[in-house]
């Protein structure tokens, strides 16, 4: 385990700050996301007074005993530090959650924000504004040019100040995302991905080298300015439409790594997040006190109806559910509120009070919400009585939908961790009070996990912290994933993540390849969803993987989070060669969810690092000898057929600017290939005609390598000349 966070950063989020939290409580809390998670890093979420003034102080410029946050909690800032020090008893970080170019409501006034600073929506002349909470105006954030320099040196002052007064080991940066064309406020137009990035670069020669830094790529915006930056310790990505296919976020975590020469990356992603998952119980058919009625006036209900015009007091309804086995519970209560303002309910489970839920108006009866929950204490398997009423100090009218036990899907948890994983990136996934993270909205705790994902969970983050090297090493890059380079005989498997195949993701370390199985048979390509099946369990899994004739296996491994407590286990494999090329074989035994073969291996680098064409992978080609001039034992015929290729493995000995030099000879048309190298495409070079076949010359394409193994792949599409190719050579 590396003894640097930063390094293979694991985290886990911190949510709550109130007052009389003891330093044994706070401990308590970290130690238990310490020991079974393994994290090493927490961020501090929603900790602040004011996004923009991020402390509160008295007069004498000393903490004030308390703060109110933007979303009413109190906030101890003796509790926060009391969790810092817990987090640093246990050799982790502290990362306090804070906005990038957002203001608090009001922001003049208290902090001294100088509005001219604010971006405005191109389309409109009006000032960029987010509501926090729909009416309620004291909540609004106004966004802020993150390139003016007077908001920089403003903000970075704050940031500073929090790491200094409080203790935090750097900053974690928020921002909103894409929400379209801004201008300032001389209607100048504003590049905000570049702006992003230089307030990252700002924020970094405020704090210096001794604090961390990291920023949040919101759906990727802004993410190729900051990670081709390289001013971040970490790369954290919260993914949503852009990225919602296993391949779209593989390509782009792919594309991060290597512009940022390697900086780790965290993904939050929220599972289920969409989905209001779980048994549920519908209003109409629980029971209700005198006076409600059931009423079907507005769609979008769930069931036949819903509790019509509740909200007299000593109303209640009660749900009587079955917990399906000993943990604890989200209520989730589905609701609509047209009424002018919040409603509120108390919630009690087997006659015992757990507290009051919220249900805010958004002024239309039409509009369904399940954003009402509580989590219950521990309840036994059985039967369970819910009563949701309206009490002496509760307000406001809703018509009442159902009632969820709200449950992540264990199969896509499973697999959307998988999947990041197997991309080469850590998740923030877990959460103050053994939780998982199912919302943007980190206290929001409307889904629980059930206890076999519980227990998956503590093996993959085991799983996850002993290969860390093997998933995340600086070493490790992806390679081409082409069909063309493995097979798993009988099984549908694809290289991009398809539906309904088993997702062979290739990768090479300086001395391994890696090769990871996820299992989506029975599945879609998409992680977010819940309702994903089981996938069907596949055994004795044949593999044949092309290696070319340069690496030297000694040893094949297996492990995999859903097996033998996470150890390794040895594979038995053969050496052989086809019409393909030289290939290696090896029978895994299982597979579940995920399955991670790595084969240890030498490679003996040929002389002048030239690679011959006919030795390499081939598909839909032959070899010849019948042209004279060729190197080596002959030459790659035939190659002008639809999807067909030549896929080398080359060795880099030093990161760098390199030309792949093509030798080969065209008796025919003027053709065209693409050149792909790690599964990227970098070049579609034209072969001009050299008017014989018996004549051989070159063409030249550069890339940029880092040191090692990497994989260039010819390929014709089909229809675009035939040529012959003699070999390639990796030179400067």
């Amino acid at each position: 385990m590396s003894s640097d966070w930063k390094h293979f950063p694991r985290f886990a989020a911190l949510t709550t700050y109130p007052s009389g939290t003891t330093t044994a409580q706070a401990q308590a809390d970290v130690d238990q996301l310490v020991r079974e998670y393994h994290i090493n890093a927490f961020q501090f979420y929603d900790w602040m007074w004011r996004h923009e003034n991020p402390i509160q102080r008295n007069a004498n410029g000393t903490l004030a005993s308390t703060w109110t946050a933007w979303n009413g909690d109190v906030i101890s800032p003796m509790t926060v530090q009391n969790y810092i020090s817990a987090v640093h008893n246990d050799g982790a970080a502290a990362m306090p959650y804070s906005m990038s170019y957002a203001a608090l409501q009001n922001y003049q006034s208290v902090s001294g924000v100088d509005p001219n600073w604010a971006l405005k929506y191109a389309s409109t002349g009006q000032p960029w504004a987010f509501e926090m909470k729909p009416n309620q105006p004291n909540t609004n954030l106004y966004m802020f040019n993150p390139a003016n320099t007077s908001w920089q040196n403003y903000i970075t002052a704050k940031y500073v100040d929090e790491a200094n007064t409080m203790g935090f080991d750097g900053v974690h940066l928020d921002q909103l995302g894409n929400w379209g064309a801004m201008t300032d406020t001389s209607n100048n137009p504003v590049d905000l991905p570049s702006g992003l990035a230089s307030l990252v670069a700002a924020s970094r020669t405020a704090l210096g080298t001794g604090k961390a830094l990291g920023f949040n790529a919101v759906d990727g915006y802004g993410g190729d300015n900051v990670a081709s930056g390289k001013q971040t310790d970490y790369l954290y990505s919260e993914l949503w439409d852009n990225h919602e296919t296993y391949s779209a976020m593989k390509t782009y975590l792919d594309t991060q790594k290597q512009e940022s020469a390697g900086i780790p990356s965290v993904i939050a992603a929220y599972p289920n997040t969409k989905d209001d998952a779980g048994p549920t119980y519908e209003a109409e058919n629980a029971s209700l006190s005198s006076g409600l009625t059931v009423n079907s006036d507005h769609a979008g209900y769930t069931g036949t109806g819903f509790v019509a015009n509740y909200g007299n007091t000593g109303d209640t309804v009660t749900f009587t559910i079955t917990a399906p086995e000993t943990r604890r519970y989200s209520l989730v209560f589905r609701y609509a509120n047209g009424a002018a303002g919040d409603a509120t309910r108390s919630v009690a489970v087997d006659g015992t009070t757990l507290g009051n839920v919220t249900m805010p108006t958004d002024s239309n009866w039409n509009n369904w919400h399940y954003d009402a929950d509580i989590v219950t204490p521990t309840l036994t398997a059985g039967t369970h009585t819910v009563t949701i009423s309206v009490g002496s100090g509760n307000t406001g009218f809703v018509n009442l939908d159902n009632l969820v036990l709200g449950t992540l899907d264990t199969n896509s948890v499973e697999l959307e961790d998988a999947a990041i994983a197997a991309s080469g990136a850590t998740n923030i996934g877990m959460a103050q009070g053994d939780s998982m993270l199912s919302a943007p909205y980190f206290p929001d705790h409307d889904k629980q996990m059930t206890n076999a994902l519980r227990a998956w969970e503590k093996n993959y983050y085991d799983f996850i912290t002993a290969y860390e090297n093997l998933l995340y090493g600086p070493d490790v890059h992806s390679v081409d994933s082409g069909s063309q380079l493995l097979s798993i005989a009988g099984i549908a498997t694809s290289g991009d993540a398809s539906a309904n195949t088993v997702w062979t993701d290739l990768k090479k370390t300086s001395s391994d390849d890696v090769v990871q199985l996820v299992n989506l048979l029975g599945n879609d390509n998409t992680w977010r969803e819940a309702g994903k099946a089981t996938p069907p369990a596949q055994t004795n899994l044949a593999v044949k993987y092309y290696i070319g004739p340069d690496e030297t296996p000694t040893a094949v491994h297996v492990a995999s989070p859903d097996s033998n407590n996470d150890a390794s286990t040895n594979l038995s494999y053969t050496i052989g060669t086809d019409g393909n090329g030289r290939y290696i074989s090896f029978t895994v035994p299982k597979l579940n969810a995920w399955d991670m073969i790595y084969i240890d291996r030498g490679f003996n680098t040929p002389s002048g690092n030239q690679y011959e064409a006919e030795n390499a992978v081939l598909t839909n080609v032959t070899t010849n000898t019948n042209h004279a001039g060729y190197t080596g034992n002959g030459f790659v015929d035939n190659f002008y057929q639809t999807n067909s290729g030549v896929s080398f493995t080359v060795n880099a000995a030093t990161s760098g600017n390199y030309h792949l030099t093509l030798r080969y000879g065209n008796g025919g048309s003027t053709a065209t290939r693409i050149v792909a190298v790690d599964g990227q495409q970098v070049a579609t070079p034209t072969f001009p005609a050299q008017g014989t076949w018996d004549s051989w010359t070159t063409l030249s394409v550069p890339v940029t390598l880092t040191p090692g193994l990497h994989t260039v792949v010819i390929w014709c599409t089909g229809g675009v000349g035939a040529i012959n190719l003699d070999n390639i050579t990796v030179g400067p």
